[in-house]
């Protein structure tokens, strides 16, 4: 007797004869980390001077945070907590790391690219890195299988080849593995070309995990030449380039009132271009909706200096930029995105720096690390529009113990709920903002508010006792790690 073929499938079913439909492949992650670029610095968050359509485009395709936050308002701590999930002073890297310092990543922390590595990724690091000097602290000793570019400085040399200087001896400027590179490469544009050869190279039995660390928009303010004929001719004054307007910063500090510096805009620009270039890599490989894309920057924009001259940059409404904990120092663009699994949308809710490790880990759904990303916390829930009170109801905190030639002093901050305070290190005194109300930090509440003044600062007090580390990374500890 011929039986059914639907009842032959049911049997089967019910048997666990057929076997399961495969897993699906974990996603690909795509981590765009720009140096110093300002909340303000796009177009889509406010700027009407600089040009970035595909950063824009980008944006309205995944989950936009409106007030996503540095973890430090200075690169180097800021990069350690993006590696480690924890804040910068537990891991003794409190300011920019000096040439010749010692300060580096400790070796005992399990860094996010280890995480990704030990489930099974290809790990791939390429620009500015900026946490520790020697060869035993580069990227490829904390994770990484494949890296380019990464030199062992803060910033870059130059933006144009030989990516190197002749005014120092020093050659931790420079950036290497571009001794080949066509004659006026600029940088920025040879780091993506770099990024897109990996993904042609990839093990294709692997999912990745990149990490694109742009110099760009740092010092040197070097554009690439036609960019910045282009703004300049826009924007010139008959008698010359006029001078900024600028308005009195704290400290005796100047800051930039304005975005109208053509060769700044012309770096913002070209940055725009190549993050488009690293999306149209990914389209024609057909990588694009199997990649989750973080975008975001490690401080506020250069805006405010202690002397004459403002920096390259305007963060306005925001107060003062980067060396500061007040909110230009420390809001940032970020935005996650993955087509067809978030929607999306503009998110309010604070998040941070640290937030990024266990986010990617749970969206990879790789197994969180609690022990070792302690002072993040996954947004997932908050990225499918979720309410999660893990986050709407935490303190996020800044500690900056040191001075800076944007003209700060040190000084920690603590934000609850839309209320933020601003403490002088080590005892006062403290400003008090209402946030919602203040996004710029122009009127002082805390006369007003004596209580919350009080309870705040108790807090802040709290969160720094329980979070500090070292003054400098102890460089014997650092290299327990060592493979």
């Amino acid at each position: 007797m011929r039986v059914p073929g639907r009842l032959v499938l049911l049997i089967l079913l019910c048997t666990g004869a057929l076997a399961q439909a495969p897993t699906r492949r974990p996603p690909n992650v795509l981590v765009v980390l720009v140096d110093d670029l300002g909340w303000a610095d796009i177009a889509c968050e406010g700027s009407r001077f600089h040009e970035t359509p595909r950063l824009d485009a980008l944006a309205r395709t995944g989950v936009r945070f409106q007030s996503f936050y540095s973890a430090h308002p200075v690169c180097s701590p800021t990069r350690a907590t993006l590696m480690t999930g924890k804040v910068p002073q537990r891991l003794g890297i409190t300011d920019w790391i000096h040439p010749a310092s010692g300060v580096a990543l400790p070796q005992g922390e399990t860094t996010v690219a280890e995480a990704f590595q030990a489930a099974g990724y290809q790990t791939a690091y390429l620009g500015k890195w900026h946490l520790g000097e020697g060869p035993e602290d580069q990227p490829t000793r904390h994770g990484f299988d494949w890296i380019r570019g990464v030199n062992r400085a803060g910033q870059p040399a130059s933006y144009f080849p030989p990516y190197r200087s002749s005014a120092t001896n020093s050659t931790v400027w420079d950036v290497p593995d571009y001794d080949g590179v066509a004659p006026g490469t600029y940088l920025t544009d040879a780091l993506t070309t770099s990024a897109i050869e990996f993904l042609h190279q990839r093990d294709l039995t692997r999912p990745f995990f990149l990490m694109l660390g742009h110099y760009a928009v740092h010092t040197p303010i070097q554009p690439p030449k036609e960019l910045a004929a282009k703004y300049r001719a826009r924007h010139s004054a008959p008698s010359g380039e006029a001078p900024p307007r600028t308005i009195p910063g704290p400290n005796g500090s100047v800051t930039r009132a304005e975005q109208n510096d053509p060769d700044y805009a012309a770096m913002v620009e070209n940055l725009d271009g190549n993050v488009g270039r690293m999306i149209d890599a990914l389209e024609q490989l057909g990588l694009r909706r199997d990649t989750v894309i973080v975008f975001t920057s490690d401080n506020g924009g250069l805006s405010t200096l202690a002397g004459r001259n403002p920096g390259p940059t305007c963060n306005l409404p925001l107060r003062c930029g980067k060396g500061w904990v007040y909110e230009g120092g420390i809001r940032i663009p970020t935005w996650i995105v993955w087509p067809g699994r978030l929607e999306p949308v503009t998110v309010q809710v604070p998040a941070f720096t640290a937030d990024l490790y266990p986010t990617l880990l749970d969206l990879c759904g790789i197994p969180l690390r609690p022990e070792q990303h302690v002072d993040g916390v996954s947004l997932t829930r908050v990225l499918r529009g979720e309410e999660d009170p893990r986050v709407r109801d935490r303190i996020l905190a800044w500690s900056y113990p040191h001075a800076h030639g944007s003209g700060h002093r040190p000084s920690a901050a603590l934000r609850q709920g839309p209320w933020k305070l601003v403490m002088a290190l080590p005892d006062g005194p403290s400003e008090l903002f209402h946030l919602g109300s203040d996004p710029g930090e122009t009127s002082d509440r805390a006369m007003v508010e004596p209580d919350r003044v009080r309870s705040m600062t108790a807090a802040l007090h709290g969160w720094l006792k329980e979070t500090e580390g070292h003054s400098r990374a102890d460089p014997a500890a650092r290299r327990k790690k060592l493979r």
